[in-house]
């Protein structure tokens, strides 16, 4: 066999005793000094050195798993263990990880991305975390997040294909480039594997919904000169709808103490599904009956106001604006957790020609479809449609109108199914030279990903001629003539079939496209030796071309066609990047080594970004056998993203929003979205005038195998990152929230506003980007990337491992991982101040993981727990019990200091081996079918704290068949 192919299996089998051995949590607490000795063999055995391997955070080769900066390590067996069925899922569990911001969740209203997942390390937000896949970039999901951002699906990866996963949490971008400003993950996928297993695995969650299936078949086959690794998985999840969780599947769901006077008293007024409005803004009454022929879908409400006297109820003062027909349940048919049917191909293969060169490849294939969805169709006097016209069924003048089509009407949920495909293929040399003293690796890969999203879409002049007919002249009122209609009660006010919906029905199919073709030569070795050791070096030179484009459906955006959400995003463009690095690692003495490295990337696009340049260093320094200090700093940077570059200009009416300076000024604390009676015209678009993103990071810690206690090691890092002239993207609810904030000093909820110093550039920016009439509706806004802000974020993470056998009882492991976030400081513009807003984020994360082996079995016990967060409405007055909120100062105020208390998940698996070839599993996730509680002033979609990572899912059990072919 050839030297190649011993030398790849002597550092898998190393990594692989120090990852596997432990059945947990991976990540190593001290140097590795050899092969796992056998139950048989003699503990006190000296253990052989390993040969080096490569981890994540630096491309010089090590003996040592543990390096100047923190790294974890585990395997898809141990992920498996912990009860996540998806990379993504388990990523997003760590400690370092934090949920992603709300325009990024996948249940979010006009969230362009559904079916991907981002993760956010160190909260820096998705694009500043780097995936990459067995040490190469992957290419960028196609359809920008929010539809603003750049960012990596890591949904796309399959868990059958995965050997381990690296995660380094620090800033990186001296060896690895942008984005890996907050962090690298680095999934390795299975090479070296023998024989043919098949698992099977289906289940779901106790309270219904998210059923899951998963076949599983992964192969290898090899000879003295040749492997081949081959895998294939076939993966279903079904959604998880509003109307599965009824207790947030309504808007009257909102927390008892977002309820203003007139909702206590009168009922909460949900959104309207059918209902016209005459010239004075009152609701001309439905039929008798009507709303009931809907079914469970609509009810009558008679929207009344009650008036006040300063913290009094006044009963005289009573509005009422007359009945229509409102939703029971508006959430009903939004999607929760988007339901998944995939199927992935993996083949990689190895062939040595000679014992110093040697060729491989890989092929990656996935097909996906996820599926998604929150309001149905609905007729609403959106721009370009009649509004203030005259309708001679009612003989009045209507100002307004909605008619939300049901699932029945529709003969389905029109849900939206986004088509996906994903290809990467990668081929290569590698080799030694030299005596074996330098490593070289020469690799060429393309990918492309595709998108093609097919939606229910809207005709809203279809629905207006269906339901009003076409116009019959002018009629006069007033003295103003009115182009009039006459209005179909029997289709308005009754449900129409599934034939009548088709005679106005339309469907589109938005499209994008990404791709990336790159080469990259690695070279490391040892360049000469020292007194203290060899002095290690490490050198890249890349070459990247990549692309994007989207194209939704040619019609575009009128009245007779329209997405779900009337959004109409276009544009395209491509970039090629050049890129050269170095890397040293020195020894200083025989305990302490200092590394150093650099890099230069070269950018070719439409921004004014030409050339980055960063560095980075850090120190090891092992005073004892079993003491590690280490320490690093670097500069980072991150690229502007593309989509923030070639998003065509473009603009759009808008009429369906929540406007918060509206509702503080009407005391609506759940400022839910509504259709309103004027428009705005939303501007919006990317900027060639971006600059790349500059920044840097420390941390310095130890890893200590405590002395006097065997498997007891503990490790804890201080870390600090930075980043300035940051590219933030004002979106339209950012826009309109800090507005309200800037022109009143408050929140929806009543909380004093803190984000921006009141008159700041900022402040002034935002008031500027909001044009209003005189009577207060807004006419434009303004929206878009800026590339001013600065953001800064430390913490500290620690993690506790400790492993024993017994004689009568097996082995345990143990791992505690624990991150507290010590500062979340941001500023939007130079001349903000930088405010520390760690209380808008979950402070701590920590990770908890118990695994026992006996025999045949195998039992593994995790707890995830997520730190307590500042409740909606913190820092205001506590609403007083008829519904009215004193304003600070105001004698009655008791300011409101309540917390989000933790969230905690209990999970757990067992295995059972039935013999060699056969094993069983039961995985239960959520022990205690906990849930997201709805906190008591949380008003508006989502309810729960889903910041703090609270969900709907509840317990899940999954069963699980592993059969070893041979």
């Amino acid at each position: 066999m050839s030297s190649i192919r011993m030398r790849r299996a002597v550092l898998a089998s190393s990594l692989a005793c120090a990852l596997v051995a432990p059945p947990l949590w991976a990540q190593s607490s001290t140097p590795v000094s050899g092969d796992q000795p056998s139950q048989q063999s003699d503990n006190n055995k000296k253990p052989v050195t390993l040969d080096k391997v490569v981890v994540t955070g630096s491309r010089i080769p090590r003996s040592e798993i543990e390096g100047p900066a923190p790294v974890t390590i585990v395997t898809a067996d141990q992920i498996k263990a912990q009860g996540f069925t998806t990379v993504y899922e388990f990523l997003n569990s760590l400690p370092e990880v934090a949920t992603p911001e709300f325009s990024d969740r996948v249940s979010t209203w006009g969230n362009t991305a559904v079916n991907a997942r981002p993760i956010n390390l160190r909260n820096l937000g998705p694009d500043h975390s780097l995936l990459l896949v067995d040490g190469h970039r992957i290419t960028d999901y196609p359809q920008p997040s929010a539809g603003q951002s750049t960012f990596q699906n890591f949904n796309n990866i399959p868990l059958g294909m995965v050997d381990h996963i690296e995660v380094l949490a620090s800033g990186a971008s001296s060896i690895y480039g942008s984005d890996a400003v907050a962090g690298v993950i680095n999934v390795i996928l299975k090479k070296n594997y023998q024989g043919d297993d098949l698992q099977v695995t289906g289940g779901g969650a106790t309270r219904g919904g998210r059923n899951y299936g998963d076949f599983n078949f992964t192969g290898g086959r090899g000879g003295n000169d040749w492997h081949v690794v081959y895998n294939y998985q076939h993966t279903n999840r079904s959604p998880l709808w509003g109307r599965d969780r009824t207790y947030t599947d309504a808007e009257s769901d909102a927390g008892y103490g977002s309820w203003n006077p007139s909702a206590r008293m009168f009922g909460f007024p949900t959104s309207n599904g059918a209902a016209i409005q005459n010239a004075n803004g009152v609701y001309i009454t439905p039929p008798a009956g009507a709303c009931n022929s809907f079914g469970n879908n609509f009810q009558a409400y008679d929207h009344k106001t009650i008036g006040t006297n300063g913290n009094a109820v006044d009963p005289n003062s009573i509005t009422d604006n007359g009945i229509s027909c409102t939703q029971r349940a508006t959430f009903g048919n939004w999607v929760l957790s988007p339901g998944l049917r995939s199927d992935a191909v993996y083949v990689a293969g190895e062939y040595d020609f000679t014992p110093s060169l040697q060729g491989y490849g890989s092929v990656t294939f996935k097909d996906s479809t996820g599926t998604t969805n929150t309001a149905l169709p609905a007729l609403y006097p959106m721009g370009g449609l009649p509004n203030n016209f005259y309708d001679k069924t009612s003989g009045q003048v209507v100002s307004n109108y909605i008619r939300q089509l049901t699932p029945q009407e529709l003969g389905g949920y029109g849900n939206t199914h986004d088509y996906e495909q994903n290809w990467d293929i990668h081929a290569g040399l590698k080799g030694t030279i030299f005596d074996d003293r330098f490593n070289w690796d020469f690799n060429l890969g393309t990918s492309k990903y595709i998108v093609h999203e097919h939606y229910t879409g809207l005709n809203e002049q279809g629905m207006f001629d269906y339901f009003f007919g076409p116009q019959l002249g002018n009629t006069t009122v007033g003295g103003t003539a009115y182009p009039t209609y006459a209005l179909n009660s029997s289709r308005f006010w009754s449900p129409i079939s599934p034939s009548d919906y088709q005679s106005f029905a339309v469907g589109g199919v938005n499209s994008a496209y990404t791709w990336m073709d790159q080469a990259t030569f690695n070279l490391n070795g040892d360049l000469f030796n020292t007194w203290a050791g060899p002095v290690g070096f490490a050198g890249v030179i890349e070459g990247n071309h990549q692309g994007f484009r989207l194209a939704p459906d040619p019609r575009g955006n009128t009245t007779t066609f329209g997405d779900p959400f009337q959004n109409y995003i276009t544009g395209g463009g491509t970039r090629n990047r050049v890129s050269v690095a170095t890397e040293f690692r020195i020894p200083l003495a025989a305990t302490l080594t200092w590394t150093l490295s650099g890099r230069l990337d070269k950018y070719r696009d439409a921004s004014i970004a030409d050339i980055a340049r960063t560095w980075g260093t850090s120190l090891e320094w092992r005073p004892l056998e079993s003491l590690l200090l280490r320490g690093t700093y670097g500069t980072n940077f991150h690229a502007p993203d593309m989509q923030a570059i070639y998003l065509a200009d473009s603009q759009s009416t808008v009429g369906d929003y929540a406007d918060p300076l509206q509702c503080i000024q009407t005391g609506d604390r759940a400022c839910v979205n509504y259709q309103h009676a004027t428009y705005f015209t939303q501007y919006s678009g990317g900027s060639h005038n971006l600059l790349p993103e500059t920044g840097h990071s420390w941390t310095y810690g130890f890893v200590w195998d405590v002395p006097g206690v065997e498997g007891l090691a503990i490790s804890a890092d201080y870390w600090h990152m930075g980043i300035d002239n940051a590219i933030k993207w004002i979106d339209t609810n950012t826009l309109l929230t800090d507005e309200a904030g800037c022109l009143t000093g408050t929140t929806v909820s009543g909380a004093p506003y803190v984000a921006h110093t009141l008159g700041s550039e900022y402040c002034q920016l935002a008031i500027k980007n909001v044009v209003r009439d005189a009577s207060g509706n807004i006419t434009s806004a303004t929206v878009g990337p800026i590339n001013e802000a600065s953001l800064y974020v430390s913490g500290v993470d620690a993690s506790l491992t400790y492993k024993f056998a017994t004689q009568r009882w097996g082995s345990f492991n143990y791992r505690l991982d624990y991150t507290n976030n010590l500062s979340f400081k941001e500023r939007d513009l130079a001349s903000d101040p930088l405010l520390n807003t760690r209380y808008q984020y979950v402070a701590s994360k920590i990770n908890s993981t118990l695994a026992w082996h006996y025999n045949d079995w195998d039992v593994t016990l995790h707890t995830t727990r997520s730190g307590s967060m500042r409740a909606p409405n913190y820092g205001g007055c506590e609403v007083l019990p008829n519904g009215i909120q004193p304003g600070l100062g105001d004698p009655q105020c008791v300011v409101y200091r309540g917390h989000v208390s933790p969230w905690i998940i209990w999970s757990t698996a067992v295995g059972y081996r039935i013999n060699e070839s056969l094993k069983v599993g039961l995985n239960v996730t959520n022990i205690f079918d906990k849930v997201g509680a709805v906190p008591y002033y949380a008003g508006g979609f989502e309810f729960i704290p889903t910041q703090q990572g609270a969900d709907y899912n509840g317990r899940e059990v999954m069963l699980s068949l592993d059969w070893k072919i041979d």
